[in-house]
């Protein structure tokens, strides 16, 4: 079967309203909140330096998307670019904005594309519940799918602290043998609840991890009782803490090689030949 055969495409269509895999108006304005926080701390919608490429007509893939939230404002800002989305679960209403494909995909790692077709591949938060064999598979994907010369940002969430195995990204990345470049942006903020943005900051952390609770307790392999409880242990330690919360955020943007390098894996069955 043939990667394009395996596309169930959903063009958007005049019926207003975002709601996608968003339950409630609650999570809803949360992705909008956290949508708009990193557009501050990054400068910008995108990501990465590819605004001239989007102006003059690119092929974009968010992959996994959060509600839709990113990929509705960026395709109006850029209407020459064709945009695309994949998840598990195709949204029920779109806004109108013609340059949207959104497709549904039961395996993240086996993308319904070519090889070589996307200018852009914005990831972000999408890699962070994965264990080491999916994620090495994605990345694999990824790259596959991605043009010579193309980027992609891969996340924004901390990678330092060693929870998540994302860990080792970068290693995972070169394994790939498409990497040209990577290239990392760190940002950090103290937080403190004695003011209406720290206060609104806090609230918007506390709601994502609540949001999450589907993804996060099974990651952890813990009961969505227990996870609650951590929740709610959390927000009293930090109601406690006057010196505020600390968050680090570091993005991840890598470029595609415009040659190919053997990949790990490559080079291991050569050898055994």
């Amino acid at each position: 079967m043939s990667h394009s055969s395996q596309i169930k495409e959903h063009k958007s269509t005049p019926e207003k309203g975002l709601h996608f895999l968003i339950e409630d108006e609650e999570s809803y304005n949360a992705a909008i909140y956290l949508h708009n926080f990193y557009e501050q701390l990054f400068n910008g919608k995108v990501g990465a330096p590819v605004h001239e490429k989007l102006q003059n007509g690119a092929k974009v893939l968010e992959f996994r998307y959060d509600g839709g939230v990113w990929v509705t404002e960026v395709a109006a800002e850029y209407p020459n670019s064709k945009f695309y989305s994949v998840h598990s679960i195709i949204p029920n209403s779109r806004d109108n904005i013609n340059n949207i494909t959104f497709i549904g995909c039961n395996s993240f790692t086996k993308l319904p594309f070519p090889d070589n077709e996307f200018d852009y591949v914005y990831a972000k938060d999408s890699l962070i519940f994965m264990g080491k064999n999916t994620l090495r598979g994605v990345l694999s994907e990824i790259f596959r799918i991605l043009k010579p010369g193309g980027k992609s940002w891969l996340n924004a969430q901390n990678i330092d602290y060693g929870i998540l195995e994302n860990e080792n990204l970068e290693n995972y990345l070169y394994e790939t043998g498409k990497i040209e470049s990577i290239s990392y942006r760190i940002i950090e903020n103290r937080i403190r609840r004695d003011y209406a943005f720290g206060e609104f900051i806090f609230e918007i952390f506390l709601l994502y991890y609540r949001i999450q609770r589907h993804f996060l307790a099974p990651f952890m392999k813990i009961s969505f009782e227990e996870f609650d409880n951590l929740v709610n242990n959390v927000e009293s330690e930090l109601d406690a803490d006057d010196d505020g919360m600390e968050i680090r955020h570091k993005r991840v943007l890598v470029k595609k090689s415009s040659y190919t390098i053997p990949s790990t894996n490559e080079i291991c069955t050569a050898l055994t030949l």
